[in-house]
């Protein structure tokens, strides 16, 4: 990978981080206004959380060993199963980020969640994909997050209501802002899982002889299965809700 390249992959990926930090300590300003011990276990939660879902899946990741320059066949079972994760966190991404109402929560639940997505696909393959792939697909859950959750505060200064002339009604509301923000991030979910796993079934070689069609037909697919996967994870949010009564 081109030093210029890597040098902007890692600028976004910074600029994310970033934002992510800003996020988090604003949250935890204000839970520290009740108590500065809440804020304490707020810090020594997130600690934790980003030791048990971010940086030990991270781990096992690079020492998995990379996958040969030629690709290896992936069997139509692997490939199934595959696909199921992929699903599985997608929908998982859509219902967390649809109901969580917070943008700081909404990138590190998106990252966390990916990452260990990253790291199923690996661990089922047992190899990974090069280290610059890797901060491509970091980057890309990162950056995308960040610029989701931006969207969604944007959204949060529009009224609908009253651009309709229906004065006093915002049409915009929570449902409407939830399921924006859910599908975006469940959209990036589905096309980062994708791209591992064409990554891993072409190998570097072919994978960047081929890079533009595959993105194409990545970014087909994942418009294709996200309105199943929004379904399903309505259906599971609903039927969620039912069994608590």
């Amino acid at each position: 990978m081109k030093k210029r390249t890597i040098i902007a992959l890692v600028s976004i990926l910074l600029i994310a981080v970033i934002c992510i930090i800003g996020n988090i300590i604003t949250v935890a300003e204000k839970i520290s206004e009740m108590s500065p011990w809440l804020g304490y276990a707020f810090y020594a939660i997130l600690l934790v959380l980003t030791v048990l879902y971010v940086l030990w899946p991270t781990l096992k990741i690079i020492f998995t060993p990379e996958l040969k320059p030629a690709g290896e066949e992936i069997t139509p079972e692997e490939k199934k199963e595959t696909d199921e994760i992929v699903k599985k966190t997608a929908r998982n991404v859509f219902i967390l980020t649809s109901i969580s109402q917070n943008g700081a929560l909404d990138i590190f639940s998106s990252l966390s969640m990916n990452i260990s997505m990253i790291n199923k696909i690996v661990e089922m393959r047992g190899k990974r994909p090069s280290f610059g792939q890797l901060l491509r697909l970091y980057t890309r859950v990162a950056a995308s997050s960040v610029l989701i959750a931006s969207a969604d505060e944007a959204l949060n200064e529009i009224n609908l209501g009253e651009l309709l002339g229906l004065s006093g009604i915002n049409v915009t509301a929570a449902i409407f802002k939830s399921a924006t923000n859910g599908m975006l991030n469940a959209y990036v979910t589905l096309r980062v899982g994708m791209t591992t796993l064409r990554y891993l079934e072409e190998g570097s070689e072919a994978f960047k002889a081929n890079k533009s069609a595959i993105r194409k037909e990545v970014r087909r697919a994942a418009i294709k299965r996200l309105p199943l996967v929004v379904a399903t994870g309505v259906k599971d949010s609903v039927f969620g809700v039912k069994n608590w009564f």
